[in-house]
């Protein structure tokens, strides 16, 4: 299956076939996992003259794999971009592209409830080490951004829409903010997955994935994505992947190519019951506030139809009561388990604020009793009447 290209109008065709040139692997159709770290040579000339760009050449584990490759050329053609690549975790995939576009003294502009760990790292080891500085904004009005970005910015880091409270911001607009200083847009586009979102068809430069949500989507695998629309860009990027030496293991590789097969069937059932369970949040008398993008009543519901063609599984509510009487719900839900992920087939329950300090929930804007629910594929009438049983625990 040498020409390919009549597979990339279509996101299914992608999935099942995209990448992989079976007779390159004895016309299989599961492609092999290749547990080797090395590959061998004829001459040393061949060796030392091996073409990098040349994609059924390999010298090293760490640098490539033709697991790796065959995941990677799928998630590229789903973003759009001139390539993808693939690392050990989301947060390899963050850091990375962190450090690659930025330089001592850079200044960035974050989300302020992009992901905590990133969010980590930029205040701990760029700051201390790097004397990188970071503006967070909230994100919902382009004002923010272009009131805060100078000569000196050098990434806009976005996740749209974000993982607690589903805020999204104007990737368009934003984008053209950062093309007027010189910045490069980062998204974490983990929640919409390539099939309900394409950043790069909206200006970004950069798309991450942490791979161990939907794209693997049983929850066994560790994973991570950049995917780039610039091909100086992806030049740079895979350079520094092999230095920081952040490449997935050919098996986890395989396992989100398995994942991917399924990832369209299982995505539209999660945003089935995500929504059904949204509207029971939204009529419930003891729900103060609901937030999921797939609502009309939610603030940015406009937006989200302009640059989403869907949601997913994952969504949080306030109830009308304390944090304590909150954390009682959680506990008394069956189905839902209280687990930090999502993305994978069981549904998971998790209070992300309940610890955190009056002021710091006003920041992030959510209250310290929000709960955040991802509704997995045990079927909408079981999750809701999980969700009824606990109410009555109150």
């Amino acid at each position: 299956m040498s020409d390919q290209s009549q597979y990339l109008k279509s996101s299914r065709l992608i999935t099942a076939h995209y990448g992989e040139e079976y007779e390159h692997y004895y016309n299989a159709i599961v492609p092999p996992v290749f547990m080797n770290s090395l590959n061998v040579f004829e001459t040393l000339d061949d060796y030392y003259e091996f073409d990098r760009k040349d994609k059924h050449k390999y010298c090293y584990g760490r640098v490539q794999n033709p697991t790796v490759r065959i995941l990677e050329d799928k998630i590229g053609a789903l973003e759009h971009g001139v390539g993808a690549l693939a690392f050990a975790s989301g947060m390899a995939a963050a850091t990375t592209a962190v450090l690659t576009v930025c330089k001592a003294g850079s200044h960035v502009v974050c989300v302020r409830n992009a992901y905590g760990p990133l969010k980590d790292f930029l205040d701990g080891y760029c700051r201390e080490h790097m004397d990188i500085t970071t503006t967070y904004v909230d994100g919902e009005r382009l004002e923010e951004f272009s009131g805060c970005v100078s000569k000196a910015t050098s990434l806009i880091i976005l996740e749209s829409p974000s993982s607690v409270v589903f805020s999204l911001q104007d990737i368009r607009g934003v984008a053209g903010i950062a093309k007027e200083c010189g910045a490069k847009v980062y998204i974490d586009n983990t929640f919409c997955t390539p099939l309900y979102q394409q950043p790069l068809d909206l200006g970004a430069d950069i798309v991450m994935h942490t791979t161990s949500k939907y794209i693997g989507g049983h929850s066994d695998v560790i994973g991570g994505m950049l995917a780039v629309k610039d091909p100086e860009l992806m030049k740079q990027l895979l350079a520094y992947r092999e230095l920081f030496g952040g490449i997935p293991g050919p098996m986890e590789a395989w396992l989100m190519i398995r994942g991917l097969r399924t990832m369209e069937v299982r995505v539209e059932k999660h945003q089935e019951t995500a929504l059904a369970v949204a509207r029971y949040l939204e009529q419930h008398p003891k729900v103060r506030k609901v937030n999921y993008p797939g609502l009309p009543s939610h603030p940015q519901h406009d937006l989200m139809k302009r640059q989403q063609s869907g949601n997913t599984g994952l969504l949080s509510f306030e109830i009308e009561g304390t944090a304590e009487e909150a954390a009682k719900l959680a506990e008394s839900l069956k189905i839902f388990k209280i687990g930090v992920s999502w993305g994978g087939f069981e549904s998971l329950v998790f209070l992300p604020h309940v610890r955190q300090d009056e002021e710091n929930c006003r920041r992030l804007r959510g209250d310290k009793n929000i709960i955040r629910l991802h509704c997995g594929l045990e079927g909408t009438e079981a999750l809701i009447a999980d969700l009824e049983s606990a109410f009555r625990s109150l």
